[in-house]
């Protein structure tokens, strides 16, 4: 358990998994992420929207996979012993890298380091694991989450057009970032 000026950052356990209750976090749409690829390299702007708004994307995953595996974990970060956010991830062995499933911060506690600490306990059990970064997808209008994974060091590594494309999501772009260590 680290602890640090009454902070703590747990291991999901059968026992406290209750206690996460950042399900349907909804998020400020303010603009899409819109990357270019130009030589191998990729490049990005952002389109700001005259008219933000919000939008959140349902919980789907049963938490009890993340629990007492070898190949994936779920942290929890209490403050003053409530859970203000959690990051889930597993290892794909065969590239090396940790998948970011979901990494979510309470609404009202966005903003405060709450995902960098995260991130940082999730390097750490990927180092365990032998990984050599991370790798996630998020949608080029979740530009908050985009800004934070490019603040975090990750870069673009790939964009999906498709991916929604049959869903109620059809307007909006995979972007899937990487972090080396």
């Amino acid at each position: 358990m680290e602890q640090i000026r009454g902070i703590e950052i747990v291991e999901m356990t059968f026992d406290n998994k209750d206690d996460y209750e950042c399900k349907d976090q909804p998020f400020m749409v303010i603009g899409r992420l819109i990357p270019k690829l130009e030589n191998g390299i990729w490049s990005y702007h952002e389109e700001l929207y005259e008219q933000p708004y919000e939008s959140k994307y349902p919980e789907h995953e049963d938490l009890d996979e993340y629990i007492n595996s070898n190949d994936s974990i779920a942290f929890l970060y209490y403050s003053r012993r409530k859970c203000l956010g959690h990051i889930r991830l597993g290892t794909v062995e065969e590239t090396k890298f940790a998948s970011i499933d979901r990494l979510i911060v309470l609404e009202s506690s966005r903003g405060k380091g709450i995902g960098t600490a995260l991130l940082n306990k999730a390097r750490e059990w990927a180092l365990q694991k032998g990984m050599q970064g991370f790798t996630l997808e998020t949608q080029d209008v979740n530009l908050l989450a985009c800004r934070f994974y490019l603040k975090n060091g990750f870069d673009i590594g790939a964009v999906d057009t498709m991916l929604y494309s049959n869903s109620k999501y059809k307007d909006e772009n995979a972007v899937f970032f990487y972090s080396k260590f």
